[in-house]
């Protein structure tokens, strides 16, 4: 029971750092600005790069919920006023929106159930070797899954990509056009590989300090013997 206990705590820590990294991610306009002009500038969007801050902010807000309606719109030097994503392209920033709501559910949940298995730690704490016991377990676990999805991008991922988008996805709006639809320009590929490689940073530094928190009550627990023996 207490390695179970430890290897549900492991994965509830992993869950809720993901789904905060996530939401974290998705709403901060000046980090979606700034990777937006890095990976897809203005001569590849034809978006005038006064209106890239105006699009990341109107974005993260969006996808925050701190906007209603997702669309940006901007005016030239002559009047003339321009309106930047189609209704299609916000129909699928509305099912994003939808997971990152989601994600933020999930991140209190997980949060909560982590504190819970971690009193229950506090509170059973004389047989603490078993509970890190299943905290190694379920490490273990979450890096060889993590690791597998890291080989497959790594080789495919495109795959990989294509994969994510039909399993979050019960429609097929995200197959946008860069012919046609600014959405696609602005976040190609490489947008979001780089959004996902901060993910997955903040996912590997809850895993290091799980680890770290192992190896210290381990070593903790040697002392005690030592000294009792």
């Amino acid at each position: 029971m207490k390695k179970a206990t430890g290897f549900l705590l492991t994965w509830a820590l992993i869950v809720f750092a993901l789904a905060a990294a996530i939401c974290g991610v998705a709403g901060n306009g000046n980090l979606l600005t700034r990777e937006m002009f890095r990976h897809a500038p203005p001569e590849t969007t034809g978006l005038p790069e006064r209106e890239y801050a105006g699009v990341g902010r109107m974005t993260a807000g969006y996808l925050a919920g701190q906007e209603e309606t997702f669309q940006y719109s901007f005016s030239d030097g002559e009047g003339n006023t321009y309106l930047c994503f189609r209704s299609y392209e916000a129909d699928h920033m509305a099912d994003c929106r939808q997971l990152i709501r989601l994600a933020g559910t999930v991140r209190w949940i997980a949060g909560g159930l982590a504190m819970i298995l971690a009193g229950m730690a506090v509170v059973f704490r004389k047989r603490l070797k078993d509970f890190t016991k299943g905290m190694s377990r379920g490490l273990t676990a979450a890096g060889a899954v993590f690791s597998l999805l890291l080989i497959w991008g790594l080789l495919d991922f495109d795959g990989l990509f294509t994969t994510f988008h039909r399993i979050a996805f019960t429609n097929d709006g995200w197959l946008l056009d860069p012919r046609t639809d600014l959405l696609i320009r602005l976040m190609p590929a490489s947008f979001f590989v780089s959004l996902g490689i901060r993910v997955l940073l903040a996912v590997a530094v809850m895993m290091l300090l799980i680890f770290v928190t192992v190896a210290a009550i381990r070593a903790a627990e040697k002392r005690t013997e030592q000294r009792g023996a």
